[in-house]
């Protein structure tokens, strides 16, 4: 050995075989090759990465790539990439039977050094590539790898081999063919949970699954993700991982209920975070279930840093069963502990007990706080003009509700009072709000855009003005921004039916017929009688019939 430390570029191997299989099966044992030694310390694995189009998109595969380069070609991929050595393999399926030929070539002096060439027994697949983690290691002197099989079984390994395959074709593919790479990306989903239906313990196929679940958050997958999940738990359903990624995807899609059930069962199977536990908490209050919220939020302890949030948390449910003063003893809590948002709520009880001095010195706080949470600014500003304005804060409660029921005639007193609100104090996020439904009632999206936004910069969780951000958004034709606001916002208000078919429309706008079908048969099983949900049901039905695709 010239080195104490080899590294070595792992070409992608070649295959030949009987079906288009064989290729995947060469590629991917190649990429799990590096990955099987990707936290040794002795040794460094780096990836070529060989691409190369097919002369027409019909050929098996679409996206091939692979080799089996001779040693001077292999030394030079090497040297590319700075190593010491390479390793190139062919896999091989015939009438004689399964084999992987492999060779690793020393970079310098472009030769091979060793060769092996293992038979793969029938039914025994996944011992492959250990026997070939174990040939390299023994080749360059260094430590063997674990030697057990990602997974007990063929059956098993194949899919999860075919689920990498898929991932890799959807990587390519996402540039030239959305279409097919979104494909693909299903067919990964399909394949990583028939490998774990084959074998439950198979804690890689797990993994990737996971890592495919959590990007569905961007990908905007998040349905077929949260149904791969519902998959596994039927298969593995003692493991948590898979109940607490599924209640984080079916919380953002508004299916609250089940995302409860689906962390309590992670929480029976593995005790969540605190960060967590408060997480139930607010799911268990947006569902009316207080007592169930108040139980998680009691066992925080003084000492975490999630305990001035509960406290918080606890003063609001106090105040929903008009203990006034329990909230104010929570809400000092929550102050004392860091929770500016908190300092806002009891400002509104010494409002309410009569003391303005008081509570204009909590006000001041919050507006003064480097660290205050929008939500608590919103709630201080809107507090400040009560307690300095009271003509004003009359005038907005008018304004709002004449922007929704006011004549046209009307609708230039509205956006005056508006304006009046917002010359005392431009941070009023409710005074921009209403000055966008002012601008949608005119039919003018862009201006309406334009004041929705403002309002969300200032309030940035508000679902309502997602929501109107959104449809405003997708009326003047930006159909990308608006898709992620309609679906955060029907996530926000996950009983409200018609914000949840806004968001089916929008995705059927954007030609993604799975997403709004799924969508929309949610908002219509909250409301049939929806009449925004019929319509947008029957357009899905137009589009589907023309496009051919079944409904």
């Amino acid at each position: 050995m010239t080195t104490s430390r080899p590294i070595v570029a792992v070409v992608p191997f070649g295959a030949k075989g009987r079906d288009t299989k064989a290729g995947g099966i060469g590629r991917q044992v190649a990429r799990r090759l590096v990955e099987r030694f990707a936290e040794d310390p002795n040794v460094e694995l780096r990836p070529v990465f060989l691409v190369a189009m097919p002369e027409t998109p019909s050929d098996a595969g679409y996206l091939v790539f692979g080799s089996t380069p001779d040693a001077d070609l292999a030394a030079r991929y090497g040297e590319s990439l700075g190593t010491t050595h390479a390793v190139t393999g062919l896999y091989r399926e015939d009438d004689a039977g399964r084999t992987f030929a492999v060779r690793l070539v020393d970079v310098q002096s472009r030769s091979a050094m060793a060769e092996r060439e293992i038979a793969v027994a029938p039914d025994e697949l996944h011992r492959a590539e250990p026997a070939i983690a174990v040939w390299l290691a023994e080749a360059l002197g260094v430590a063997v790898p674990g030697l057990a099989p990602e997974t007990a079984n063929e059956q098993s390994y194949q899919a999860f081999l075919a689920g990498l395959e898929a991932e890799t074709d959807a990587t390519l593919l996402r540039e030239g063919d959305p279409e097919a790479a979104d494909a693909a990306r299903s067919r990964a989903f399909g394949d990583y949970v028939a490998a774990i239906q084959l074998d439950p313990e198979s804690m890689r196929a797990e993994d990737r699954l996971l890592v495919l679940a959590a990007e569905s958050v961007e990908r905007g997958d998040e349905d077929r993700a949260a149904r791969s999940l519902e998959d596994v738990v039927e298969a593995k359903p003692r493991s948590w991982r898979v109940h607490y990624m599924r209640a984080e995807l079916l919380r953002r899609l508004g299916e609250t209920n089940l995302a409860i059930v689906a962390l309590e069962h992670a929480h029976a199977l593995h005790p969540l975070r605190d960060v967590d536990l408060v997480l139930l908490a607010e799911l268990y209050i947006a569902e009316q279930a207080p007592g169930q919220a108040a139980s998680h939020l009691r066992r925080i302890a003084p000492g975490s840093e999630e305990f001035g949030r509960a406290q918080e948390l606890l003063g609001i449910l106090a105040l929903g069963r008009g203990d006034q003063s329990a909230a104010r003893e929570q809400f000092e809590q929550a102050s004392a502990s860091g929770r500016v948002g908190a300092r806002a709520h009891l400002a509104r009880l010494l409002i309410a007990a009569g003391l303005r001095d008081e509570a204009s010195q909590e006000l001041d706080q919050v507006l003064s706080a480097a660290d205050a949470d929008p939500d608590a600014l919103g709630q201080a500003h809107r507090l400040r003009l009560g307690l300095d304005r009271p003509d004003l804060e009359a005038e907005l409660e008018r304004a709002g509700r004449g922007a929704l029921s006011a004549e046209g005639t009307r609708l230039d007193e509205v956006r005056a009072a508006f304006e009046r609100v917002l010359a005392f104090d431009p941070q009023i996020w409710e005074a921009h709000f209403g000055l966008g439904l002012v601008a949608r009632r005119t039919e003018d999206f862009v201006a309406a855009a334009a004041s929705f936004r403002r309002a969300l910069d200032l309030a940035p969780e508000q679902p309502d003005v997602m929501h109107e951000l959104g449809v405003a958004l997708l009326a003047s034709g930006s159909r990308a921004d608006a898709l992620g606001l309609l679906d955060r916002a029907a996530a926000l208000r996950p009983g409200q039916a018609a914000y949840i078919a806004d968001a089916g429309f929008a995705h059927l706008r954007a030609g993604d017929i799975g997403a709004a079908r799924e969508r929309l048969r949610i908002a219509s099983t909250i409301d049939a009688d929806d009449p925004l949900t019929r319509a947008y049901l029957a357009e899905l039905e137009r589009v589907e019939s023309a496009s051919g695709k079944a409904n």
